[in-house]
């Protein structure tokens, strides 16, 4: 028990209820939280070590790794390399930071990797604050809300390249292979609006390379 006193201190920067306070008229309403209860997960560091012993939770506006233990929350220190979900009855979901930095992202930004191939598919998991100004409301106030918002990029000889979501545009990016990623678009009806689209383009992409 004392061991794993000591890995929290180590391991863990700050407590929750430790962030700036929003401002008092301009609340933000929404979920930030990939999912709302607390999973089972491994957590990876830089250095190799794994631990378990943690319950996760991903804060999506934040882009931040949250960790539970005893029932006091902490967020992650920069150390983390990776870490998994294990949600019930669903498939595990991979996290991964380090990659090349975007106009959306830095090496620190964590992606939810979709596929590991010799063309990677990520997935960038966000939230946008959307503001509503009242049509009747007093001081004019300002409501805030989070959306929900994600973005797809390759990882494709060291550089990132930000996926469109219209089946139409998506082909272009391929270059010598749009024609036959059109054709399969098409032929699977893929709407590319779910991240299994982008994962059988992305697998379909890499097995047309491999046949060359």
């Amino acid at each position: 028990m004392k061991h794993i006193a000591w890995c929290l201190l180590l391991l863990c920067q700050c407590a929750l209820g430790q962030t700036p306070r929003e401002d008092e008229m301009n609340s933000i309403t929404g979920n930030p939280y990939l999912m709302k209860d607390w999973c089972d997960g491994v957590v990876r560091f830089t250095s190799g070590r794994t631990l378990t012993q943690f319950k996760l939770k991903f804060d999506c506006l934040k882009n931040m790794l949250l960790l539970q233990f005893e029932g006091n929350a902490f967020a992650a220190e920069s150390k983390v390399k990776e870490f998994v979900l294990y949600p019930k009855k669903k498939d595990s979901l991979l996290f991964r930071r380090g990659f090349p930095s975007t106009n959306k992202t830095t090496d620190q930004t964590y992606f939810h990797v979709l596929l590991q191939d010799k063309i990677s598919l990520l997935r960038l998991i966000a939230r946008n604050i959307i503001e509503e100004k009242q049509l009747v409301s007093v001081n004019g106030r300002i409501n805030r809300r989070m959306e929900e918002v994600e973005f797809y990029y390759l990882l494709r000889n060291g550089e990132m390249v930000l996926l469109p979501a219209s089946r139409t545009e998506l082909p272009e990016i391929f270059a010598d292979k749009k024609e036959p990623l059109a054709q399969f678009i098409a032929a699977n009806q893929l709407k590319m609006q779910h991240p299994e689209d982008f994962v059988a383009v992305v697998k379909k992409y890499n097995e047309l390379e491999a046949a060359q």
